[in-house]
């Protein structure tokens, strides 16, 4: 097989370099989007140059959930698992086509190259917010009720079961602090200082103490001192956080087989999507010994 070593600049123009003549016609997908979807344990990212009626993609096989944390990842590259394909077709393509359900069979494939080895490489950038307009991002390894959330993404930060950003009160830059011990509620695990945890001050053991009113002031029991039933709670309410991350994907030592040809590829930049994941995540930390 008569192998090709071709070089693929910014603009990813493919061209012969053994006889000059044109193996692929484009493969210029500079002003196309990356893009993706994700189906039961895969991943697929795709550029789709619709003038020219091609596309290649990245598919990943994994059951791991992606873009849940910053860092880089590397797959390995083969014909099978983890696997570029470089497509021409008859005609022009949409997204749905690596999208659907079910697996097009039209338009054709005139052209197609699969690759058999090389290294993809994801880089994720994610932001986590726990909305309580509290800035903590300066800390971001502060986990003040040792639930496993840092608090800047933890929206209850001293594991009372009230919310910090009801315990912030309604100025953040000036927190409440409610038994005045100089320790604001948001952080203080018995707000009202009676010798009773916030958290314990729920009578109907509904995780929730701010909606326990037994005394004759008309405030929650743990704020009001002169309340001091207890009720052992020894368990979170569920959080809530949202996440948005990016992830810029790139290619390094790629090889496609195809049309009789062998192409090999040192780096590939396919780009970049900005908020690949948005959503509100969901989770009940678990509670200390």
């Amino acid at each position: 097989m008569k192998n090709i070593v071709c070089s693929l600049l910014i603009g990813l123009l493919l061209i012969s370099c053994d006889d000059g003549d044109i193996i692929v016609t484009s493969f210029d997908f500079e002003d196309a989007s990356l893009e993706n979807c994700q189906g039961d344990d895969i991943y697929v990212f795709f550029k789709i140059n619709t003038l020219a009626a091609e596309s290649i993609s990245l598919a990943i096989n994994t059951s791991q959930t992606l873009f849940l944390a910053t860092g880089t990842t590397t797959y390995q590259i083969s014909n099978s698992t983890n696997r570029v394909n470089y497509r021409k077709y008859s005609e022009s393509i949409t997204a749905n086509y690596f999208c659907s359900s079910i697996p097009p069979t039209s338009p054709e494939v005139t052209v197609n190259y699969l690759s058999s080895s090389g290294t993809a490489t994801l880089i994720t950038t994610a932001v986590l917010d726990d909305n309580d307009n509290l800035e903590e991002a300066e800390n971001q390894e502060l986990d003040s009720d040792n639930d496993g959330l840092p608090n800047y993404y933890d929206f209850d930060d001293d594991g009372d079961n009230v919310p910090t950003a009801i315990e912030l009160g309604p100025n953040p830059d000036e927190p409440q602090d409610s038994d005045g011990d100089g320790t604001p509620d948001y952080l203080d695990i018995d707000d009202d200082n009676d010798g009773v945890l916030t958290r314990n001050e729920d009578a109907n053991m509904d995780l929730d103490p701010t909606n326990d009113v037994n005394g004759t002031q008309g405030l929650p029991d743990y704020l009001d001192d002169s309340i001091t039933e207890e009720t052992i709670i020894a368990m979170f309410r569920e959080h809530r956080y949202t996440i948005n991350s990016d992830v810029q994907v790139f290619i390094t030592d790629l090889v496609l087989e195809g049309e009789g040809e062998t192409i090999t590829q040192e780096s590939l930049d396919l780009g970049e999507i900005i908020d690949v994941l948005s959503d509100e995540i969901p989770v009940t930390p678990n509670f200390p010994n």
